[in-house]
C-alpha cells in the first residue's frame, strides 16, 4: 500500500479577521478564509478569485501557485498601514478620499452591496458602534469600535442586526469588558443626541431621493471604469460619516428600489 505523503503546507491558527495563514515549505504563501459558505485564498500583492469547497483544498492550491512562482509580492496586511491611513496617491482626489476609502465594502463592489453597507453603518451608529473598515457581509467578522467604552475588535453584523428581523443585537453585554448591561440603554440615549434628521456636513450627503438617484447613477458609471479612483470619489456621498446616516440609508434604499424597478420596466 502506497504511503500517503504529508501535505507541504501548514495551516496556522485563525487570526482575528477570520483568515488562516498558510506556509508552504516553511515560507509564507498567503491566507485562506471562508466567505458565504466557500473558501478563498489571498496572496498579498496578487489578485485571485478561485473558490474552494474547504480550507484544505484552498491551502493545497497555494502549494500549486507557490511552485509556479506565484508568491506574495508585498508584506502581509498586518505589516502594512491600516487601509484607512495608507497613502492612496498624491492627487487631490487621493487625499480627499482618505477619510472614507477604508469604508468601501470588503465585498464585490456593486450597487446592492454599497446600499447594504450604508444601511449597516447607519444601524451601527444607532447601536453605538463605529466601523473601522468596510462592510464585509453579514457573516464575516467586522472590525469596529465601541463608542461606549473605546474597545476595538471584531463583531458579526448578523449578530448585531438581530435574528429573524427582531432588531435585537446579541449578545446583550456587547463584548467582554464593556460597561454593565443595565447602563447600556442610557448611554445609547445620550449618543442619540448626536444624530440628526438633516445633513449639516460641509459636503452634502443625499437626503432627497432625486439626489440619491444621481449618486447611484454616478457610482454605477464609476464601477464600470478601470481603476479605483472614480469609485472612491463617488463613494463619498454614500460612505462618509454623517450625523443623518439613518435618513441617508432610508433615502438610498428607496432610490435604489426605484432605480431597479425602472430598469426592469425597460427590459
Amino acid at each position: 500500500m502506497e504511503e500517503q505523503q504529508a501535505p507541504r503546507y501548514v495551516l496556522g491558527k485563525r487570526e482575528e479577521d477570520g483568515r488562516y495563514p498558510v506556509a508552504v515549505d516553511g515560507t509564507p504563501a498567503g491566507t485562506v478564509h471562508r466567505r458565504h459558505g466557500s473558501w478563498y485564498i489571498t496572496i498579498p500583492g496578487r489578485r485571485n478569485d478561485h473558490r474552494f469547497d474547504d480550507r484544505y483544498k484552498a491551502a493545497e492550491y497555494l502549494v500549486t501557485l507557490h511552485d509556479k512562482g506565484i508568491r506574495p509580492t508585498i508584506p502581509a496586511p498586518a505589516d502594512t498601514p491600516a487601509s484607512g491611513t495608507a497613502a492612496f496617491d498624491a492627487t487631490l482626489a487621493g487625499i480627499a478620499s482618505q477619510t472614507y476609502r477604508h469604508l468601501l465594502p470588503d465585498l464585490r463592489l456593486t450597487l446592492p452591496n454599497l446600499v447594504r453597507a450604508v444601511e449597516a453603518m447607519a444601524r451601527l451608529d444607532q447601536l453605538g458602534w463605529t466601523p473601522l473598515e468596510g462592510y464585509p457581509g453579514a457573516d464575516q467578522p467586522w472590525r469596529m469600535e465601541c463608542r461606549l467604552c473605546g474597545w476595538q475588535g471584531r463583531r458579526f453584523w448578523s449578530h448585531l442586526r438581530g435574528r429573524n428581523g427582531d432588531g435585537i443585537p446579541r449578545p446583550a453585554n456587547r463584548h467582554p469588558g464593556c460597561i454593565p448591561v443595565e447602563k447600556i440603554a442610557v448611554q445609547l440615549i445620550h449618543l442619540a443626541a448626536d444624530r440628526l434628521s438633516e445633513c449639516r456636513c460641509n459636503f452634502q450627503h443625499p437626503m432627497e431621493i432625486s439626489y440619491a438617484l444621481s449618486v447611484l447613477a454616478n457610482m454605477n458609471d464609476a464601477l464600470s471604469e478601470p481603476g479605483p479612483v472614480a469609485t472612491i470619489l463617488y463613494a463619498r456621498p454614500l460612505l462618509e460619516p454623517c450625523p443623518a446616516s439613518a435618513r441617508r440609508a432610508n433615502v438610498l434604499r428607496i432610490a435604489y428600489n426605484r432605480r431597479t424597478a425602472a430598469l426592469r420596466s425597460l427590459q
